[in-house]
């Protein structure tokens, strides 16, 4: 005779001390410089983080969306200091809807991601065109 209790299966939502966590942690700050007359438009900064992983990127891609549909961005990178795959692509498709804007999206403080993540997936040179990374 065959057993038909079934074993219970543990739920894959977040405990509200998860959630509660990861709201605390931002991944990203913005903010917009007025530049001197001579600019066309105000720059908006977008500020990462730490990191950018899987875990941040879906937060990110919502300030970076509204933020590129104001105009010109810059994203300070200088904090940053772990980012994966999906932190990468994030730039990438920022960048690229930057390009189809009319601007070049800037990466301030992101060297190391043309020689560290970016160069390890084979993608340095398509973000250096995409996008001006700058000291």
């Amino acid at each position: 005779m065959a057993n038909s209790r079934k074993s219970p299966r543990r739920s894959s939502a977040a405990s509200p001390d998860e959630v509660n966590s990861a709201a605390a942690s931002k991944p990203a700050e913005a903010a917009v410089i007025d530049l001197p007359e001579s600019s066309a438009q105000p720059v908006n900064v977008l500020t990462l983080g730490a990191s950018l992983s899987i875990r941040e990127v879906a937060e990110c891609a919502v300030q970076l969306k509204g933020l590129l549909a104001a105009g010109p961005l810059d994203i300070d990178a200088g904090k940053l200091e772990t980012i994966d795959t999906a932190g990468i692509q994030l730039l990438l498709a920022a960048a690229a809807a930057a390009q189809r804007r009319g601007f070049k999206l800037k990466l301030r403080g992101a060297q190391g991601l043309k020689t560290g993540a970016a160069r390890s997936l084979g993608l340095s040179d398509h973000l250096g065109e995409l996008a001006e990374i700058l000291p």
